[in-house]
């Protein structure tokens, strides 16, 4: 975004919280729930708002920020970014298949999860440590995540786990370093295609990383890292130019480090291993899939079965650090989205599993692994302080109207315009008021 764009967002923004209904929402920003009143179109906003009165309070500036669906978090992670490039953004995508499914999602979804869950561990481990309520951060962290990513619990401890961070210069044992990326669920190919995937030959190793967009190459002299470069999967050849300066590495395509993250949410430890060992001739409809997880084997689906191999589940919100806040964006259709969730998931547990269980000793329990519904979200919030936005309002005393109004469709109910875009900026004009005008492309401001 230009400065002038930049400049124009920042004083809507200050014009936006210079009114009785923020200082309303100013005066209560330490109360463990508040329901606000804001159309869509503000969203960006408020959640700007809440998080600088909340850091005038000392409060934890670590919000997750839930909407209703996936596409919206992505839309409002580019609005947060646009409107205070200082503000980390975490994206926290959901899976492409169901907690029962017997699909593995993506390497890139788990990879984005895992990057996510990982900071967030960094966050609480390095933060609030004397003083709950001092944070040593200094600037706004948001979570975003769709209601169904929020919804579903992570395995226990899985932004403990310390990505592989490699550097060029730094010594490593080529021998051990396959392994480590075995460890990490990533597959060993002879030629690198799609992320979650390595290949070996001689001194040289290609990895694709799940959070990157590009593959790497790693050219060792004995134990050292000599170079390490970007390369472009069709074909296999190293990224130059503006290709690789917007990919972050030089103009020959080289960088100094890279961070590698796991490819699935479920790892094989010695623990999971033995699990899965003593699963296998108590169900011996699944037995194929046990007995490759005992082995060690990561095998399409295991996730399906973290209720019963993972030490523990635990909900998204475990993740956060002490005193954050969780932000619910439209909550009456967050609700209808969770109700759906959790009967499709029942529906598809039982339609999965009871057949594959069928002859077994007893019955096996992946009902922790489902989707929570939203009141049982609520309940595990521990303390943390829950705000929602809703676009409706009511009658209400406890509810904080900020006064805003969402901008007219000017289509009528036969579908055709009724009035003219610019006919209702010439009359807010005509009317006094201040109309400030923002689009993504310069060209179509121009227009």
């Amino acid at each position: 975004m230009s400065n002038p764009q930049a400049q124009a967002l920042v004083r809507l923004a200050a014009l936006f919280a210079d009114g009785y209904p923020t200082a309303k929402l100013q005066a209560n920003i330490s109360k463990s729930q508040i329901r606000l009143v804001a159309p869509q179109g503000a969203n960006p906003f408020v959640l700007n708002l809440v998080s600088a009165f909340r850091q005038e309070k000392k409060l934890s500036p670590v919000h997750l920020v839930i909407t209703a669906t996936g596409r919206e978090a992505e839309e409002l992670a580019l609005a947060l970014h646009e409107l205070d490039p200082n503000a980390e953004v975490l994206e926290y995508p959901s899976w492409e298949t169901l907690p029962h499914e017997r699909l593995s999602p993506s390497a890139e979804t788990v990879g984005k999860r895992v990057r996510a869950l990982r900071r967030l561990h960094e966050i609480a481990a390095t933060t609030g440590t004397d003083d709950a309520k001092t944070p040593t951060l200094d600037h706004p962290i948001f979570v975003l995540a769709s209601i169904r990513a929020a919804l579903q619990p992570i395995v226990a401890g899985l932004g403990e786990r310390e990505p592989v961070t490699l550097e060029q210069g730094r010594e490593y044992s080529l021998f051990e370093l396959p392994l480590k990326l075995i460890d990490f669920a990533y597959e060993r190919v002879d030629m690198v295609t799609k992320r979650g995937e390595f290949a070996v030959r001689g001194g040289i190793l290609d990895v694709f990383p799940t959070t990157a967009e590009h593959a790497y190459r790693l050219e060792f002299f004995g134990d050292e890292i000599e170079e390490i470069r970007l390369f472009a999967v069709a074909d296999q050849r190293t990224l130059h130019g503006e290709s690789a300066t917007a990919a972050g590495a030089d103009e020959q395509g080289r960088v100094k480090a890279l961070q590698i993250f796991p490819a699935r949410e479920l790892l094989i430890t010695p623990d999971v291993a033995n699990r899965a060992r003593q699963m296998l001739h108590e169900f011996p409809n699944i037995s194929t899939m046990l007995a490759k997880i005992a082995e060690g084997i990561p095998v399409e689906g295991m996730e399906s079965l973290a209720p019963a191999l993972a030490e523990k589940l635990s909900p998204l919100t475990s993740t956060l650090p002490v005193d954050a806040s969780v932000i619910l964006i439209a909550p009456e259709k967050a609700a209808a989205r969770a109700a759906s969730l959790v009967e499709t998931n029942d529906e598809f547990l039982h339609a999965a599993w009871d057949a594959a269980t069928e002859g077994a000793q007893a019955p096996i329990d992946l009902s922790a692994g489902g989707f929570m519904d939203l009141s049982q979200f609520k309940d595990k919030l521990d303390g943390l302080q829950l705000i929602t936005i809703s676009q409706f309002g009511a009658d209400d005393e406890n509810l904080i109207d900020l006064g805003l109004f969402e901008i007219p469709t000017f289509v009528g109910a036969d579908g055709q315009r009724e009035t003219s875009i610019i006919d209702w900026i010439r009359d807010q004009i005509a009317n006094k008021q201040r109309v400030l005008i923002s689009a993504e492309g310069h060209g179509t401001i121009e227009r």
